[in-house]
């Protein structure tokens, strides 16, 4: 039997302060009267599972570039560095207030990095939304640092919260992982108060990334192309790249609501910054769901086959100080300056995001599309 893990939608009691927003979230988390099944058709289940046993492998690796799409992101939503979080950092003293920042919901939040930023940007309140527990698990300390930041079991597609209720939403990589994106974008623009701003991202498609496109290329020569993942509605799931399409995620976007003329969309350059040239295969092979759900469908011949030709491109094309005019972090073996640095708004360091010792960039781009409710 699928498990029931979803918040109850019908909850629709308003949203004020961050300790209402808690006291939201502890009712709808110990009351299991409170709580009705997700969608249990076959492709959520997936989804669910995947995610579910993947969480730490994910904080641990895609984490890391995935959230280089972060502040593009909360740009987008309208999320700003307001000036009393500027003063703080600058002055090095403790925020006096966090009123006027603006309410954000982070859907698909999975380890909180979004959620982390909009609170170091200085927003009211921020409510964490996923499906997945072991991703709230891996958010946890983003809610321990950051007092205004809810953490919130709950479906993207049938949000538990009321309407015209948040200034700013952002979906992260999610949509591709919905069996239906239409329902969560509906339901964004739902929650949205008048003049509020949606923001998502999804990865640019493979003739515009190396390293989708070294990924597919693996399969494609090594492996079984044809495995497929399991229906939405007795028809297959939208393609991965389906919003990559500047016309498919502006369409998305009008059905939901949004004015034409109101949309946007930016290509926002991202990388995986490798410590080898096995690193990549891993990460799509443990800590990513469509991706690794297909690759779970191959052979142990033919993934051997497919992680050697990604090992093999990454040494003989991605390899060195630079790609493309963009430079690497730094090479070798030894600490790069990261190990030196303090971050700007905590004084600590170092910065561990950005290790120094990877001597691999592969570009993996991705794209931003938002839009403004009337």
């Amino acid at each position: 039997a699928h498990e029931s893990f979803v918040l109850d939608a019908g909850s629709k009691a308003p949203l004020g302060t961050a300790c209402a927003a808690r006291a939201i979230d502890r009712m709808m988390l110990l009351r299991p009267s409170l709580r009705r099944a997700f969608a249990t058709d076959a492709f959520s289940a997936l989804e669910h599972r995947m995610w579910q046993s993947g969480a730490s492998a994910y904080e641990a690796s895609f984490a890391l570039v995935t959230k280089q799409a972060a502040n593009a992101l909360l740009d987008a939503a309208g999320m700003h560095l307001t000036r009393a979080m500027a003063i703080s950092i600058v002055e090095k003293k403790p925020l006096e207030s966090r009123q006027g920042g603006g309410k954000l919901l982070d859907v698909a939040t999975g380890t909180g990095v979004i959620a982390a930023q909009a609170a170091a940007r200085g927003a009211e309140e921020v409510v964490a939304l996923d499906f997945s527990t072991a991703m709230l698990s891996q958010a946890q300390p983003v809610a321990d640092a950051h007092p205004c930041v809810t953490l919130m079991e709950g479906d993207a597609m049938a949000l538990p919260l009321p309407d015209a209720s948040f200034d700013s939403v952002v979906i992260g990589f999610g949509l591709l992982h919905l069996p239906h994106p239409d329902l969560a974008l509906k339901e964004a623009h739902r929650v949205l108060k008048p003049g509020g701003k949606l923001s998502f991202s999804v990865w640019q498609s493979p003739e515009h990334s190396a390293g989708m496109r070294i990924l597919q290329d693996a399969i494609a020569r090594h492996g079984n192309p044809g495995v497929s993942l399991p229906d939405v509605d007795g028809a297959p799931p939208l393609p991965f790249f389906h919003f990559a399409c500047q016309a498919n995620a502006i369409a998305a976007l009008v059905r939901a609501g949004f004015g034409q003329a109101a949309c946007s969309y930016e290509e926002v350059p991202i990388a995986a910054a490798l410590r080898d040239e096995h690193e990549l295969f891993g990460m799509f092979r443990t800590a990513t769901a469509r991706t690794r759900a297909l690759l779970e469908l191959q052979s142990a011949q033919q993934l051997a086959a497919i992680e050697e030709a990604i090992a093999h491109e990454l040494r003989e094309n991605f390899k060195g100080a630079w790609y493309q005019g963009v430079s690497r972090q730094s090479g070798g073996t030894k600490p790069g300056c990261d190990a030196y640095m303090s971050d700007i708004t905590t004084g600590k360091g170092p910065i561990v995001s950005f290790d120094g010792r990877r001597s691999i960039m592969v570009p993996m781009p991705a794209v931003v599309a938002a839009a403004t409710k009337s």
